[in-house]
């Protein structure tokens, strides 16, 4: 036995930190009239979209969804053209312009409720979504907003990008198809936005914006805008802040009326917002903002996790978890190995306390819960609760009038 009046130095094992990935890496399926088609490539600027996509043509929707991106934030956005070559150039004018009606509405019909049979791709947009399933194995990145905008309004396309966002553990923001408030309020208690899932984000309505390239006015979704103010706030303040409230530029107008009010309860904005839409709170001398908190499961699920912010902060922590989990694998199931998950996933919510981003959380490991033939075989089950901090939607000041 070695005696030492002294000090040892050892190496112990190193506690594993678990902290949220990227919270904003957005997916774009869409058209483009020109570069690779049915994958999935990722594209981190301007100068690499327009390169890859072509200029921002009128009729299709990947360039204008990237232009509005890289003109605001630095993100990673995964895109997927579906639209072919040939297509693409049968839909083009001899001067490269989109072919349009006698109206003016532009030949790929975009957010409209149906495609014209002739350039009807409704199931490459799907295959295409599906492919977002498999990046994370491929590219190493996964998506967490879904877009397909001036295509998520169709039935099949919006099904299929919720199903998508569900599995990435993120969100499908869907812009919906309707004239004015009152038939976006009907498709919603009656049609085919009748949909009640936390992955699901509805906006109404679209955005008009300027097309420079063209020198024409176009639209663009909502959910555009959404992921880009999402982005914003993700980076400056934190994911679990909602991008409700966000100041929208480059808007110069909208494709339908929206009243909006901060006290009157019978405003578009409370009428939208009361059924789950996001929708764009305008007043004067205030700019135009995104406004709304809540997932489309609302109201039909008045949960605190159905808010958008909430549910952020849910999907960024279940994965931090996951992808800790790997440095506990194929350890001895003892006493020591508990600990150890214990006290990293305890450690990992107080910082989350510490942020702001949840008012409690607490993982433990409940001896009734694991059997010891459970745990013969290597199994371990832990518990966690999280109380998630709800964004804040109404202030009430309470007048005391003095006699």
């Amino acid at each position: 036995m070695s005696y030492l009046h002294g000090i040892k130095i050892k190496e112990g094992a190193k506690s594993t930190l678990l902290a949220a990935g990227d919270t904003s890496v957005i997916a774009l399926v869409g058209t483009a009239p020109q570069g690779a088609v049915g994958t999935v490539k990722l594209i981190t600027s301007a100068d690499a979209a327009t390169k890859e996509y072509g200029a921002d043509i009128s009729g299709f929707t990947i360039p204008a969804a990237l232009e509005k991106i890289f003109s605001e934030v630095s993100a990673k956005v995964l895109v997927v053209n579906v639209l072919t070559a040939e297509k693409a150039a049968a839909l083009l004018e001899a001067d490269g312009k989109m072919t349009r009606d006698e109206a003016g509405g532009v030949a790929t019909n975009i957010y409209k409720t149906t495609l014209p049979e002739a350039v009807d791709y409704t199931a490459e947009l799907v295959a295409g979504l599906d492919l977002l399933l498999t990046v994370d194995d491929t590219l190493g990145v996964k998506p967490n907003i879904v877009l397909a905008p001036g295509y998520s309004q169709i039935a099949a396309v919006m099904t299929r990008m919720v199903a998508v966002a569900d599995k990435l553990e993120g969100f499908a923001v869907i812009d919906m198809a309707a004239d004015n408030v009152q038939a976006a309020l009907t498709a919603r208690t009656s049609g085919i936005y009748n949909i009640t899932s936390q992955a699901a984000v509805l906006c109404y309505p679209q955005i008009l914006r300027y097309n420079t390239h063209e020198a024409i006015t176009d639209t663009l979704g909502l959910s555009v805008f959404w992921a880009v103010a999402k982005a914003i706030r993700d980076g400056s303040e934190g994911y679990w802040l909602s991008p409700s409230n966000s100041e929208l530029s480059g808007v110069s107008g909208l494709t339908a009326s929206i009243s909006s009010s901060l006290t009157d309860e019978s405003a578009d904005t409370n009428l939208l917002n009361g059924q789950g839409i996001v929708t764009v709170f305008r007043k004067s001398g205030m700019g135009t903002r995104i406004w709304g908190n809540w997932t489309a499961a609302y109201p039909s699920d008045p949960r605190t996790v159905c808010m958008i912010a909430p549910r952020a902060v849910r999907m960024a922590a279940r994965e931090a978890l996951v992808n800790a989990s790997l440095n506990y694998m194929d350890r001895a199931a003892t006493g020591i190995t508990v600990d150890m998950i214990t006290g990293d996933v305890n450690a990992f919510f107080r910082d989350l306390i510490g942020q702001g981003a949840i008012v409690d959380g607490e993982c433990s490991w409940d001896e009734a819960k694991n059997p010891a033939a459970e745990i013969a075989q290597g199994k371990l089950t832990f518990s966690f609760s999280i109380d998630y901090a709800p964004s804040l939607e109404c202030l009430t000041f309470e007048e005391v009038i003095e006699l």
